[in-house]
């Protein structure tokens, strides 16, 4: 498996990343052999980034996942996210701090390499997004004080977590602009795949989401960039040969620091090597 700069952190992670969602759904559903036997194929390939959240599985996948490892003896780079909901704005900081610290305790780690923000972010609050999870935050209660990245700054502080990550999978073009721009945070989850490419190109067509080059954008500042839904939840993947050239077409995009994929089976491992072992599409 080849590895990938993650931008700025100077962190080397394998160019797939094992993710541990809702969609694919092992990491939530499978058995603990399941589970263990999954998470050891991917370390024995050199997949060495996992990617949780709370919202997975109502905190299941978190406790899954540090399970797994836990009886490998493993230590890859695990990253897992915050999402907080309405009623938590009022202490948007000690908020940041109760999550980190119930997703440390469910995954069994001293520290977090990296903690990212799932809340997307738009010109006013509301209790949901259009896409993704928790409450739709403003730039203010992410960059202002008592926000986001005071939380996390404060848990930097105490030696729990290093790096910082957002998100530019939904919310408001203009908003997710601002938090790159703030160079706070030092990666961003996009959304990028055959589909949907405007996280690095301009739209292509009616009806297809506009992400602003925010791809691109962080970039160039810097940031290291995960791409997910590079399969569409399943849509690219009605074939294996279907799933490894969605897969490449992703992989072909050289400013990706690494491509998350979710499994269900353990096959589907070596499928999402296999892929990235062939190299880039044919340009045809």
């Amino acid at each position: 498996m080849k590895q990938r700069r993650l931008g700025r952190t100077g962190l080397d992670i394998s160019e797939i990343g094992f993710g541990c969602g809702t969609t694919a759904d092992l990491m939530i559903h499978g058995s603990p052999d399941e589970r263990r036997n999954a998470v050891a194929r991917a370390l024995d390939l050199g997949i060495n980034y996992f990617d949780t959240a709370p919202a997975y599985g109502n905190t299941v996948s978190e406790t899954n996942l540090g399970q797994a490892l836990a009886e490998l003896g493993a230590t890859p780079i695990v990253a897992t996210k915050v999402a907080l909901s309405l009623d938590e704005l009022d202490d948007i900081a000690g908020a940041v701090v109760r999550s980190v610290e119930g997703s440390i305790a469910r995954l069994g780690l001293p520290r977090l390499t990296l903690v990212q923000l799932h809340n997307r972010v738009g010109a006013h609050r509301a209790a949901k997004p259009d896409i993704g999870t928790g409450a739709l935050m403003t730039v203010d209660d992410v960059l202002g004080p008592g926000g986001v990245v005071e939380g996390l700054n404060r848990l930097r502080d105490r030696g729990l977590v290093e790096f910082f990550g957002c998100c530019a999978f939904g919310g408001e073009t203009e908003a997710v602009a601002r938090l790159i721009d703030s160079n706070l945070f030092d990666t961003i989850l996009v959304h990028y795949s055959a589909l949907n490419t405007t996280a690095w190109t301009a739209p292509a067509e009616a009806g297809i989401r506009d992400y602003g080059r925010a791809g691109a954008r962080a970039t160039e500042a810097g940031m290291g960039t995960i791409a997910l839904r590079v399969l569409e939840g399943g849509k690219l993947a009605t074939s294996p040969q279907a799933a490894e050239d969605a897969l490449r077409f992703a992989l072909g995009n050289g400013e990706i620091s690494t491509v998350l994929v979710g499994f269900s089976a353990l096959n589907q491992i070596d499928q999402a090597a296999h892929a990235a072992d062939r190299g880039d599409l044919p340009q045809s």
